[in-house]
């Protein structure tokens, strides 16, 4: 993985794709109060609500934030091959928990969202990262317009998939099981990504003593992110949980100071396309071999294991009290 943010001597450029969500509002607001990066548009994709929901709750958390001029774009409004499966029973029909923001003072940027990728990555010098933590048909459909942009993005942070079962369904995480499809293009495209799984951001969660410090806060930051907290935590205590996973913060969160992560591991990550019961699921391959598979005629046989290259980096262990920390406190005011 590309170092962290103690060796630049300019912040870490960021382009943030996501699908606001109560988890992407709280990294939206984290990004944009962080000195260590520069968040320079705001891309989004339907997911959790649909997109002109999630392009809406963009365009509002960035005026909350104090960043009126950031430009958000729309992009895809549906998977690649499949039907959009939404996740507002999570987030609110809103996708925000029925946080009540001011409409919007401005317009989307005309661009979509594939095209401001894309130029973003080819058309500056600059190092550029990718914090994509929704589904990744934005990031596939900036692959089909640039082939390019795989190797003109510095670092690809994806948080999606797992390796012991899903969210979505007991084999696939959300964030993959929306556009598998779209998923697989882009850990094949050879981009360079690191990929936060499940296991590593159910290591930072929310509770119930985070949510009294936000309260605590008495500006309007604070009192949206605990509104955003509370809704969260409520349907986690509704499904037998004390806390909540900080799933898409921790993805921000690792482009701001990579010691959030205390170890990494290299895999090799493909996406299962066209099983029943398994669509959607992360295939994670560690040990970064495989047996290779002849006809014989009558039979299958089985060779000697081969090397297989990884395409991803896995953050597997997280500091996560610090990181929570480090969160609520970049969200008072």
């Amino acid at each position: 993985m590309p170092e962290g943010n103690a060796a630049r001597p300019e912040p870490r450029r960021v382009i943030l794709d996501c699908d606001p969500g109560i988890d992407d509002a709280l990294a939206i607001l984290l990004a944009l109060r962080s000195p260590e990066i520069r968040v320079e548009a705001i891309t989004a994709v339907a997911g959790n609500v649909p997109l002109e929901r999630t392009a809406e709750n963009a365009l509002k958390l960035t005026e909350l934030a104090g960043c009126p001029d950031l430009p958000v774009a729309a992009g895809a409004s549906h998977p690649l091959e499949r039907k959009l499966e939404l996740a507002d029973f999570v987030h609110g029909p809103d996708g925000l928990g029925g946080l009540e923001l001011p409409a919007p003072s401005r317009s989307l940027d005309p661009r979509p969202a594939w095209e401001v990728l894309a130029q973003a990555a080819l058309g500056n010098p600059e190092p550029l990262t990718v914090v994509a933590v929704g589904p990744l048909t934005n990031i596939a459909l900036a692959l089909e317009a640039a082939p390019d942009f795989a190797w003109q993005v510095e670092e690809l942070i994806v948080m999606g998939g797992s390796e012991c079962g899903g969210n979505a369904t007991p084999a696939a995480e959300y964030n993959v099981y929306a556009d598998p499809e779209a998923a697989q293009k882009v850990f094949a495209s050879g981009a360079q990504i690191t990929l936060l799984t499940l296991e590593a951001t159910r290591q930072a969660t929310l509770r119930r003593e985070h949510l009294e410090r936000l309260r605590g806060g008495g500006g309007p930051v604070s009192r949206a992110a605990a509104h955003l907290a509370a809704y969260y935590l409520d349907f986690a205590a509704s499904h037998g949980a004390d806390a909540a996973a900080l799933h898409d913060p921790l993805a921000v969160g690792l482009a701001i100071d990579r010691s959030f992560a205390t170890e990494t591991v290299s895999a090799n990550v493909q996406v299962e396309t066209r099983g029943e019961i398994t669509y959607g699921a992360t295939v994670i391959n560690r040990r970064l071999s495989a047996r290779p598979r002849i006809d014989a005629g009558e039979f299958i046989r089985r060779g000697d294991p081969e090397p297989v290259a990884p395409n991803a980096r896995l953050p597997v262990k997280i500091d996560g009290e610090r990181f929570t920390a480090f969160l609520i406190d970049r969200l008072l005011d």
